[in-house]
This record gives structure tokens, C-alpha cells and sequence, in this order.
């Protein structure tokens, strides 16, 4: 997961709008927490939420050119706010979300 998750985020893909590729992302991302749902996957949700912000960010920062800053850019609440990236966390591992 964490190699697609890479090669969509990859720098060479910033071409595509923003939009399209958050909607990506999370189709992807609810494909996969719907696969393997079963037992316990808190830490498995953890990690990928943490890897997908730091690629999606990194990735934003290339498009839009923008420097790497002390305080941070593009924090957690824009993404999964503003850009509606999924967060596994938030769902839980117990229930199914398919359409979340």
C-alpha cells in the first residue's frame, strides 16, 4: 500500500489537479481499509494516515512551489478538511465504510 500510495504522489505526477488526486487517494485508501478490516488494524490505519499526509503534503508543496517552513505548511486540518483526504483512524476498524 505504501508503494501505490508513493508512486501516486511521486513529483513527477503533479500535473494532475489536486481534486483528482485526493479522490484517488481515498478510493484507494477505503479499498484497502475495506480488505483488511478484519482484526486489528489500529496501527496498520495509523501509519498509512501518517505516510499519506506527509506524501500528499510534500506533493502539494511541489506543485504549488511552495518552501518547506518552520512552522509547517499544509496542516492536518487542510488536508483532511479543505481536501477531504480520508482518514482511517477516524473510521475505525470495526465497521465497514464503503461509502464514508
Amino acid at each position: 500500500m505504501v508503494e501505490k500510495i508513493h508512486a501516486m504522489t511521486a513529483t513527477s505526477m503533479t500535473w494532475q489537479e489536486t481534486t483528482e488526486l485526493v479522490g484517488r487517494l481515498n478510493r484507494t485508501l477505503r479499498g484497502w481499509a475495506n480488505y483488511f478490516q478484519v482484526g486489528s488494524v489500529s496501527k496498520a490505519y495509523r501509519a498509512l494516515d501518517t505516510y499519506t499526509a506527509t506524501r500528499l503534503r510534500r506533493w502539494l508543496r511541489t506543485k504549488h512551489k511552495v518552501r518547506k517552513r518552520k512552522g509547517g505548511t499544509y496542516p492536518l486540518s487542510h488536508l483532511y478538511g479543505h481536501f477531504g483526504l480520508v482518514r482511517l483512524t477516524a473510521r475505525g476498524g470495526d465497521v465497514p465504510w464503503t461509502k464514508a
